[in-house]
């Protein structure tokens, strides 16, 4: 039997393909001052961050960590013959579910507009935390990106079409959020994509047509459409996807015959009311 309570606990991890290994490097103190300007956006005022191990510490915290948690934060210090050290390309901030009370970890605030000043970065995920607020139009400058995850967060207002200068995104997933309004046509940029996912938010108008032209994508999962009935997108030049739901979004008439001919395609449509599996 599962206990009464549940608890929420906190993983956050800037992880990395290289970890601190030379005892005398440094990450740069404009780094440090960065990656704490970015935890107080967060909310997490209890993270402090120690430019000579690269780790994260707790200050101000009396409870114990929960079980199987984990704070760090990844370097690479072979910079300037092993003596400097740069935040490697990866940010992680997770909340994953345990049964027990805990309160206090949870992260109040909003994404951080910082994250543009860290140069190295390629990947941001920060699913299923309680972040609010919109989406800073700063993410745009970060060009290097190749993974953008804000899934399973309390996001809102429309998305800022400086998103579509993220031209070597390849992972974009916005669902669970309450985001509003219609794609911003600078989206047709975007032909890197190989998962795009913006389910269960309030978008409202037409499946872009822009779509069409993203031939790298293998999943693509979009639901909530609200705006008129709609025909099927145009998925003719898509060959390669194997994941595609469409739910809620209005669509009528026709599935298009070269849907069928989709080789290793699984499709859902509307209320889970038409299943296709084109599995080989």
């Amino acid at each position: 039997m599962l206990p009464e309570y549940l608890f929420l606990f906190m993983i956050f991890s800037f992880s990395c393909f290289l970890l601190l290994t030379f005892a005398e490097a440094k990450l740069p103190q404009e780094e440090v001052d960065v990656l704490q300007e970015i935890t107080s956006t967060l909310g997490a005022t209890y993270w402090k961050l120690d430019g000579d191990s690269c780790e994260i510490q707790t200050v101000g915290v009396t409870l114990e960590p929960p079980r199987n948690s984990e704070s760090s934060i990844g370097c690479d210090c072979h910079f300037e013959n092993n003596t400097v050290c740069h935040v490697l390309p990866k940010v992680t901030i997770q909340f994953a579910m345990y049964y027990r009370v805990l309160k206090g970890y949870s992260l109040p605030g909003m994404l951080p507009p910082q994250l543009v000043k860290l140069h190295y970065l390629r990947e941001i995920s920060v699913l299923v935390n309680r972040l609010s607020g919109g989406i800073p139009k700063e993410l745009g400058n970060i060009t290097t990106l190749t993974y953008l995850s804000l899934e399973a967060n309390q996001f809102s207002g429309t998305l800022p079409p400086e998103l579509g200068n993220l031209v070597n995104l390849q992972t974009l997933i916005l669902s669970s959020n309450n985001l509003t309004g219609s794609l911003p046509t600078t989206f047709a940029r975007l032909r890197n994509l190989t998962d795009f996912r913006i389910n269960d938010n309030n978008f409202g108008g037409q499946l872009p047509e822009f779509v069409q032209y993203w031939k790298l994508l293998t999943r693509l999962r979009i639901s909530d459409i609200n705006g008129s009935y709609q025909d099927f997108p145009v998925l003719r030049n898509i060959s390669g996807i194997v994941r595609l739901v469409l739910r809620n979004c209005k669509i009528s008439g026709e599935i298009p015959a070269y849907i069928w001919t989709m080789k290793n395609l699984e499709m859902f449509l509307e209320k889970s009311t038409i299943y296709a599996d084109k599995g080989a």
